[in-house]
């Protein structure tokens, strides 16, 4: 609100993540400050009875107030920034209301990383300690005193709890002062650089000295970064001060951007010729995009692994940049690979920005202000890449639209998809979504005309791989105890022989999956969840992977004292071990959590086996999509029944969707594809359905379960979860919720579930318990849960208990 109409008020949104706060609160605008202030402006604001500064968002102004007459409105300290365009501060209202969480939560949420203003205290001297204070007293008065100032929170650290009775003496007898201190972080870099100063010569200046060297270095390169100074010319600070004394030349700071990696796809693509399909779903998705619609139907590409999705992507972007737009592409983090980005690099360059959890927080910084500025317009990321500041967005792809990464676990509990669908909504940007495996909830709307759909089935490059299931039983039965099957092992030693590649897909890391006694049958378990350790070769240890504690691998059972306690189950680990075992002289590569810790370590894995440096790359889901290796004409999956045998209702289509994505990285090249699926449950309808790549099939069957048994995409699901250090307390107040669930259901709406533990009944101490409430109107579930759980609220003291509640969860918890 700017130009002619003046402005004296504004409605903020103070940085408070409490409900009861959540609400819009008017501020009066300082005359200096109101040519600046704007709509998603975050600005500094005093707020409750003791006037704590606090930051806030600016979300709407204007020229008077609805206060009373007599009420005296606060007003704005400071303005920070613009941080919030109006589609955003749409975006996060719509947000709070369909996630149920603050506004505040909500619009932190999509500012980047990292930035934050923070209100603290701080202790300084006031006046020298009489003779007969305590030890206790001089010490922490010479503590203070040598800092100048010390925080409250440095001052428990050296000195323990007790040390603010201690403090508040001395506050009282007016030997220290207690201030409050506003810090602003903010990750911009700032670097030194030295330029000459305006109409000066160089006639002070000896010649021959460095004063001289420094003058013609940037009378001839202009500005230039202090540091870069002295190393190009070898010289010390001296110089340049001196001439900095002399007012020949000035030094300044300025912000610089950090580079992150630009990789290439180490694929050189040229002359692209488009097949049939990929043809017609790039000019059916043009004319989408030009449709007179204000909000654009979203599109759903049902493409087989390998049948050109990327470049589908890529020409649409293409046109989108051509009409000065911009383009986010969502992938899932584990598809984030070199490869990937790279063919983006390759094809739009400069154009293109890359944000990733591998990056620090102040690359990822960098690289939201570069889109906010327009220096760039084309964002790949995960998630939180759908919330890029751009203006004028013409497109949001989301790849792989299947992965349950898209939804965020920790509050706000967001699903990437559904805010691509708002943003899309709000700004009228098309959405794509592209998998060759889509959710069954996806299917389902562009069955029912909800999506337009676009089939692609066939491959651009090689046939889809042969795949055969392999039955563990009778290999067990004939006498084969290996993780391999026979059939798997002589296919391996085949393609080493023929020079080929393999891929080993197994989702469970670490050596073995439990340790347990002979003797007894213990299971040796974390204390503080309800899980069995994995054990790891090489550090020998028992890992939680849950809470990360870690215990010495056990030579007796601690329960029985007998010495047979063994290891069970196979991890990564384990393949990789045996692999060496059968196979000494191939070299291995191993790609899970414990080998991609390091910062890059995900893409020099991935770059060496493309490079051939080895024969066989063993992995977790992080291998199973996004790789195009045309080496690669061997996958086998060591356990199909792992994500088989889940507990959870999405266990059939979580295991289709994993076993046709790995089998998709076989025969992308000339060679034909093979693939082995080793299973104690050959007969399961996921694995049969998957070994035909007959995805129709497995929908029909699938979405046939679905109806019988009212699971989504036929009702939805609201899952209450209540996490405390007392299972007693969160049983008995999960039970009283089940009481009020009923006395507000008596017209029989709502069908529940529970109370029961939940999968995982213990982590990290704190008991789980849950309640699962199913209906088929979104609105009326959200609004019945969330009325039951106030009310149980305002009978009972949840002192100690976490609630969580989760719309239509991805996964059972």
């Amino acid at each position: 609100m700017k130009g002619n109409e003046k402005i004296n008020y504004a409605k903020v949104i103070v940085s408070i993540s409490n409900k009861q706060v959540d609400r819009a609160f008017t501020y009066k605008v300082p005359e200096e400050l109101a040519p600046f202030i704007d709509k998603g402006a975050r600005v500094v604001v005093p707020f409750g009875r003791s006037n704590k500064k606090y930051e806030g968002y600016v979300v709407s102004l204007s020229d008077r107030t609805s206060a009373p007459e007599n009420f005296e409105v606060k007003e704005i300290i400071s303005l920070l920034d613009t941080m919030f365009t109006p589609e955003m501060l749409a975006l996060a209202k719509w947000m709070s209301d369909k996630y149920f969480t603050s506004y505040s939560e909500c619009l932190k949420c999509i500012m980047p990383a990292g930035i934050s203003y923070k209100n603290s205290y701080i202790y300084e001297i006031n006046q020298a300690i009489p003779e007969n204070a305590t030890l206790r007293q001089k010490e922490i008065y010479d503590y203070i005193s040598d800092r100048k100032e010390a925080s409250h929170q440095d001052i428990i650290a050296s000195f323990g709890a007790n040390a603010s009775n201690i403090l508040n003496g001395l506050i009282k007898n007016k030997i220290i002062v207690k201030k409050e201190k506003q810090t602003m972080k903010d990750l911009a870099r700032l670097v030194k650089y030295a330029a000459l100063s305006e109409k000066v010569s160089k006639e002070s200046i000896r010649k021959g000295t460095a004063q001289e060297k420094v003058y013609d270095f940037l009378l001839e390169k202009g500005e230039t970064p202090v540091k870069a100074l002295k190393e190009s010319l070898g010289i010390t600070d001296s110089p340049i001060q001196s001439l900095v004394k002399k007012g020949i030349v000035k030094l300044f700071e300025k912000e610089v951007r950090r580079e992150t990696a630009r990789p290439s796809s180490e694929v050189i693509e040229k002359n692209i010729i488009w097949n049939d399909e990929q043809r017609e779903a790039i000019e059916r998705i043009k004319a989408l995009m030009k449709e007179n619609k204000s909000v654009k139907r979203p599109v759903l590409i049902h493409g087989v692994t390998g049948s050109g999705k990327t470049e589908v992507y890529m020409s649409i972007i293409e046109e989108v940049l051509k009409e000065g737009k911009e383009a986010i592409v969502l992938v899932p983090e584990i598809s984030l690979t070199p490869q990937t980005v790279g063919r983006f690099v390759d094809r739009f360059g400069e154009k293109v920005s890359v944000t990733h959890s591998r990056l620090t927080m102040a690359e990822r910084y960098d690289q939201w202000k570069n889109a906010a500025e327009g220096k760039v317009s084309v964002m790949i990321g995960p998630r939180s890449a759908v919330f890029t500041p751009f203006h004028n967005l013409g497109i949001i792809i989301i790849d792989e639209e299947h992965e349950h990464t898209y939804k965020s676990e920790t509050s706000p509990k967001y699903d990437a998809r559904e805010i691509a669908f708002k943003r899309g909504e709000i700004s009228n940007a098309l959405v794509v979504l592209g998998s060759a495996t889509p959710s069954v909830d996806t299917y389902f709307k562009a069955e029912n005309k909800d999506y337009e759909l676009i089939h692609m089935r066939q491959r651009v490059k090689g046939e889809m791989p042969q795949v055969d299931i392999i039955d563990m039983r009778k290999e067990l039965v004939e006498g084969n105890r290996s993780i391999f099957s026979r059939a798997l092992y002589e296919a391996m030693k085949e393609n080493i022989e023929k020079g080929r590649q393999t891929i080993l897909f197994l989702n469970r890391r670490g050596h073995s999956t439990f340790v347990s006694c002979r003797q007894c049958g213990y299971v040796v378990k974390c204390e503080d969840c309800s899980i069995n350790y994995t054990y790891h070769l090489y550090s020998n240890k028992l890992i939680c992977h849950y809470c990360g504690k870690e215990e010495q691998n056990p030579e007796y059972c601690p329960q029985c004292g007998s010495k047979y306690i063994r290891y069970f189950g196979v991890g990564t680990q384990k393949i990789e071990d045996e692999i060496k075992s059968l196979f000494p002289d191939v070299p291995v590569l191993r790609m899970d959590m414990d080998t991609t810790s390091g910062k890059n370590s995900h893409d020099k894995i991935l770059s060496a086996f493309r490079k051939g440096k080895a024969k066989i790359l063993i992995g977790t889901q992080m291998i199973a999509k996004g790789l195009d290796f045309p080496n690669v004409t061997l996958v086998g999956v060591v356990a199909a029944d792992v994500s088989l045998n889940a507990g959870d209702y999405k266990s059939g289509e979580n295991t289709f969707q994993l076993l046709t994505q790995v089998s998709g990285r076989a025969g992308r090249g000339d060679g034909l594809g093979k693939v082995f699926i080793q299973t104690y449950s050959p007969e399961h309808y996921a694995l049969e359905y998957a070994k035909t790549g007959d995805y129709e099939g497995f929908y029909s069957h699938e979405i046939a379960l679905r109806r019988q048994m009212d699971y989504p995409p036929y009702c939805h699901i609201f899952t209450v979860l209540f996490t405390g250090e007392s299972e007693k307390k969160v049983i008995e107040l999960l039970f009283k919720l089940s009481d009020i669930m009923k006395v507000y259901n008596k017209s029989g709406d709502f069908e529940a579930l529970g109370p029961a533990p939940a999968l995982i009944s213990k982590i990290k101490k704190r008991f789980r318990w849950k309640i699962i409430i199913k209906c088929k109107d979104e609105e009326r579930l959200k609004n019945y849960v969330l009325y039951c759980v106030e009310k149980l609220k305002e009978k009972e003291n949840l002192e100690g208990i976490n609630v969580n509640l989760t719309l239509d969860p991805l996964v059972s918890v």
